[in-house]
């Protein structure tokens, strides 16, 4: 089968945005699609690293992602990005630290969300403390969406 760039990006962003929304469908199909169709793309080893992440699996994760770092595929950077992530969320900081120092200089979303994730956003009200900050945030009530102030 044949996909041109602007189908494959479709679905990509459905298969991530499922993911990220908890969608429980299993969007692996898309993901695994992507594989075979775009070999040399890693989008579709990322999604499945993201899939395996929100289900708690972030060893797999982790693996999946490493393997992604060790190959020739397009993607690496983003890659990285999210196993920093992923370390961040293992409280593994400092290895987050680390990935995130390698794609400095790089430029790019994945340079910047690991900046972001890494060291925060000054600008924000929470100040400049990245993920492992801690928050008075309190949760929506009632399944209402919490107003913005």
């Amino acid at each position: 089968m044949q996909i041109d760039r602007a189908d494959m990006k479709l679905l990509i962003e459905a298969g991530y945005s499922g993911v990220m929304r908890g969608i429980s469908t299993d969007l692996a199909p898309i993901f695994l699609a992507m594989n075979e169709w775009m070999p040399a793309y890693a989008a579709g080893e990322i999604g499945l690293a993201l899939q395996e992440m929100t289900s708690g699996n972030f060893a797999a994760a982790d693996e999946r992602l490493t393997t992604i770092l060790a190959s020739d595929r397009e993607g690496r950077d983003e890659a990285r990005a999210i196993l920093a992530m992923c370390k961040a969320l293992q409280n593994q900081h400092e290895e987050a630290r680390r990935l995130q120092e390698e794609l400095q200089g790089e430029g790019g979303a994945a340079e910047a969300f690991t900046d972001l994730l890494v060291n925060g956003a000054p600008e924000t009200t929470q100040g400049n403390q990245g993920l492992a900050m801690e928050t008075e945030a309190v949760p929506a009530r009632d399944g209402h969406d919490a107003e913005r102030a």
